[in-house]
């Protein structure tokens, strides 16, 4: 009896253990939100809360109170937290005084914030911003398997009209912002704390006060050309940029920079999308031969597409190149043509004046009163984030892929609404609300010039 007194004990230890096998002991973290400088800092009421822990990626949720403040039990670890407060118009007039006729948000992120036994409170001041007529639908930046797809060859974005009126695109402009690519373990003295480049140390910063909070830096800029009334997009409808307006399910024979014939096989269309009738491209070729460099062999120019304009470049890709592991920040913007030459443009803060020249890249510096729409696309590896490079005004979310570089996944807006055959998407200046994954990308061709 004894005998089997112990093995019972044994075997119910082992339970017991393998039961706490993946057992971490918790801390109770605060959380104290106001709704930032422009509402007097009046705490965030009913303000949702979301954690993800970068190492494991798992995901935590918390409202606050009336007094804005909220408590939450989470595993120790390091987290990107994105916060949240949406008002009704009705709200937001009766909460402030201020006539509203659209819905408020208010947003607010950090990165790499660290939580423990020791960091047990985090307070975050929220900004609301623009919520843009123009907004991104879909971007695909993953491309397809290197062997059975068509690479980053069939890379585009998706333009969407999100209001109630015909817009023009004439003069448009479509951007890819600069940044850290990922969060160094050693923070240098040009980095912001959260591993971000600090653009006020940049030579010529004529704004170092608000260098990082009021505008983005384009490394990339393309324009839709146009007088001004030649490209009418109208209420829910899209337009699709391709990076190379082709059918990327067929073979692509072209010809390389020596003359010869090149084709490039898709061994599994399906993997792919064709772009042949998207209304706009980038093509830039005639930009390299102007320039006296060379451009990519499989950019080929659509001439039912319309060409964007290469308005400003520092990029070093010789084609429109997302990064296929999502290491990218987007924006659509508008300025007028005295307010376009008026853009400074900057230097990386990490070059000094002894390394700082005329053949130095700089970076526009757009101002994010311009910027009608911004994505923040983030590396799917949760274990290697890259620092935003958007203000919270204009993104204070992220999205990513699920399944990574080459997946033939991209992301696409969650839609809000639909009226008289008409399709509205959510925009609340935070993608991780926003966007959602898909499988395969969408390739609708609504719209045509």
């Amino acid at each position: 009896m004894r005998k089997f007194y112990l093995l019972g004990l044994i075997s119910l230890l082992f339970l017991s253990c393998s039961d706490d096998d993946n057992f971490l002991s918790v801390v109770s973290h605060q959380f104290s939100i106001d709704l930032g400088e422009d509402e007097n800092n009046m705490p965030a009421e009913s303000a949702r809360i979301s954690l993800e822990n970068i190492e494991d990626g798992k995901t935590y949720t918390v409202t606050t109170d009336a007094s804005g403040n909220a408590t939450i039990e989470v595993v120790p670890g390091t987290y990107t937290i994105n916060v949240a407060k949406q008002f009704t118009a009705e709200e937001y007039t009766a909460f402030s005084g201020k006539e509203a006729t659209d819905e408020v948000i208010f947003n607010g992120s950090l990165t790499n914030v660290s939580i423990s036994e020791t960091n047990t409170t985090t307070e975050v001041s929220l900004v609301t911003g623009q919520i843009g007529d123009l907004v991104f639908k879909q971007i695909y930046f993953s491309g397809s398997d290197v062997r059975k797809g068509a690479v980053f060859r069939d890379q585009f974005v998706e333009i969407h009209n999100n209001s109630n009126k015909t817009i023009y695109l004439d003069g448009l402009y479509f951007a890819q912002i600069k940044g850290q690519t990922s969060i160094s373990s050693t923070v240098r003295d040009y980095n912001l704390s959260n591993g971000q480049y600090d653009w006020s140390q940049s030579i010529n910063q004529q704004d170092p006060d608000n260098a990082n909070t009021a505008y983005v830096y384009a490394e990339e800029v393309l324009q839709i050309p146009g007088s001004g009334e030649e490209y009418p997009l109208a209420s829910g409808q899209s337009v699709i940029i391709a990076a190379t307006a082709v059918n990327h399910k067929a073979p692509l024979t072209t010809q390389n920079s020596d003359g010869e014939t090149v084709t490039y096989e898709v061994e599994d269309p399906s993997l792919t999308v064709d772009l042949s009738q998207a209304p706009f491209e980038a093509f830039y070729q005639d930009y390299f031969a102007s320039t006296g460099g060379n451009g990519i062999d499989s950019d080929i120019d659509n001439p039912n597409s319309i060409n964007l304009n290469i308005v400003f470049k520092t990029f070093k890709g010789n084609d429109l190149i997302l990064d296929t592991k999502g290491r990218e920040a987007l924006v659509i913007f508008r300025a007028n043509e005295e307010e376009y030459q008026q853009i400074n443009s900057v230097p990386l803060p990490s070059i000094n004046d002894d390394r700082f020249d005329e053949e130095t890249s700089t970076f526009m510096q757009v101002p994010v009163a311009y910027v009608l729409d911004g994505v923040e696309i983030q590396n799917t590896d949760p274990a290697k984030p890259k620092p935003p490079r958007l203000p919270n005004s204009v993104d204070a979310g992220e999205i990513a892929t699920i399944s990574g570089k080459f997946s033939s996944e991209s992301v696409i807006r969650k839609v809000k609404s639909e009226k008289d055959g008409k399709v509205f998407y959510q925009d609340t200046n935070n993608s991780s609300n926003d966007f959602e994954v898909l499988d395969k990308p969408i390739v609708e061709i609504t719209t045509t010039f």
